[in-house]
């Protein structure tokens, strides 16, 4: 492995150092993406200014948990596109009008929605446009998967963003959507919890897992058993309450990534 003592210019992924939340950016060409907005615009602020974003292009809000949309009011008035979860109470849907009364399209994401984003695509994987047996919140969670698209240039990295989906989703999902296989980069569901697929992680086989997580939280976030799964499966573990700000990029042309970390300022290449 190698170190890096310098933040890498073409990362493609980035967990903000948000506390017990997920503020996630995927960057491809020119194009930006936030997945969820942490609980306090503030600390998104500070984020969002330090990767020297000032625009969003696709902002996907996975449900309205507060440690998922609390600091939403850092970005209304600067986001194109809007994906949002089914919402469960009266403020969901005023938050998500207010992102329309600011000029962005707002889109209530379901399963096989798709589109272009830079040099990648996206599909939504979850939830399904009928809920069923799943009600408003962490299992209705949206989960996106970005994939490299066929004019991809210069090594995009491909990634799948699990929200706060607990076991029974993640069954359910992994059996609508039979050919997901192996991605570079997984959001790890729930900042971490015990309730989680085995199954899930070892079909998706990332070398990275990204887990947003605030320092002595009272979860006990990550949990043992989730830290053996990701083991087991082979992907390395990113938490920003140890790691701060974290970055992702490609490294050279063979598949492997580099890994940089706020907290030490040094990179690792996997």
């Amino acid at each position: 492995m190698a170190g890096l003592l310098t933040r890498p210019g073409n990362w493609q992924v980035a967990a903000c150092d948000i506390g017990q939340g997920d503020a996630m950016v995927v960057r491809s060409g020119g194009q930006v993406a936030l997945i969820d907005t942490g609980a306090d615009p503030g600390l998104l602020t500070a984020c969002l200014e330090t990767l020297a974003i000032g625009r969003i292009d696709l902002l996907i809000l996975t449900h309205y948990d507060l440690d998922h949309v609390g600091g939403a009011e850092a970005v209304v008035g600067l986001v194109d596109r809007v994906l949002v979860g089914p919402p469960g109470e009266p403020d969901d849907e005023r938050l998500a009008q207010r992102f329309a009364d600011h000029g962005a399209l707002v889109h209530s994401a379901s399963r096989g929605d798709n589109g272009s984003f830079g040099e990648l695509s996206y599909t939504i994987l979850w939830p399904p446009a009928r809920l069923g047996d799943f009600e408003p919140g962490n299992d209705a969670s949206v989960v996106a998967h970005f994939t490299p698209a066929a004019d991809c240039a210069d090594g995009c990295l491909s990634s799948v963003f699990l929200g706060d989906l607990g076991e029974t989703a993640q069954t359910r999902l992994l059996a609508v959507n039979r050919s997901l296989g192996r991605v570079d980069l997984v959001k790890v569901s729930h900042h971490g919890s015990a309730d989680q697929s085995s199954a899930l992680y070892q079909r998706l086989g990332a070398t990275v897992g990204l887990i947003g997580v605030g320092a002595g939280n009272d979860y006990g976030h990550p949990t043992p058993q989730l830290l053996d799964m990701l083991a087991a499966s082979g992907t390395a573990v990113t938490r920003t309450d140890q790691d701060g700000l974290i970055l992702v990029a490609p490294a050279g042309t063979d598949g492997g990534l580099t890994v940089w970390r706020e907290t030490t300022g040094v990179g690792a290449d996997d």
